[in-house]
């Protein structure tokens, strides 16, 4: 077979392969540092993203149902209230669980108890040592439809 655009010589011997694999285009030298000269890294993400918080759920060594949700880890499904404070009642799914659990004020959980339920809040109150005049020192509240940024 011969080719018109290829001279005898050429058509006679074919180019042989590099026997070697060159280099891949987007390789770093060994032991390369970026000096940045007091300017910034063009290749580091300026905002770095938010750590997820990670769940961890001890098996066994908690009781079953809404006892043995955490505050941290519950999420708040929704609230259906009503005038009478004692009708108030929270959603509350936890990880792991089909059903979602309902509790009413003064429910206890894993780690703390409902303290209040409002329309766009629920206030729980977290099991710590009492003080002297016997209140508790934290409570924590958590938003029913939280904004973008805000923690849950």
């Amino acid at each position: 077979m011969s080719f018109p655009f290829l001279s005898q010589a050429q058509s006679q011997n074919p180019p042989a392969m590099a026997a070697a694999d060159p280099t891949p285009v987007l390789s770093v030298p060994k032991n390369y540092r970026y000096d940045a000269h007091g300017r910034r890294d063009p290749f580091v993400n300026p905002f770095p993203s938010p750590v997820a918080k990670k769940i961890t759920v001890e098996t066994g060594a908690r009781p079953p149902g809404l006892k043995g949700v955490g505050i941290e880890e519950a999420i708040i499904a929704g609230v259906v209230t009503s005038k009478e404070r004692a009708m108030n009642v929270v959603i509350i799914s936890a990880p792991g669980v089909k059903t979602p659990y309902f509790a009413h004020i003064g429910d206890e959980l894993y780690d703390g108890r409902v303290k209040s339920i409002k329309l766009d809040a629920v206030t729980f109150a977290l099991k710590v040592p009492k003080t002297e005049e016997g209140k508790t020192l934290r409570e924590i509240v958590r938003k029913v439809r939280p904004k973008p940024g805000e923690d849950r």
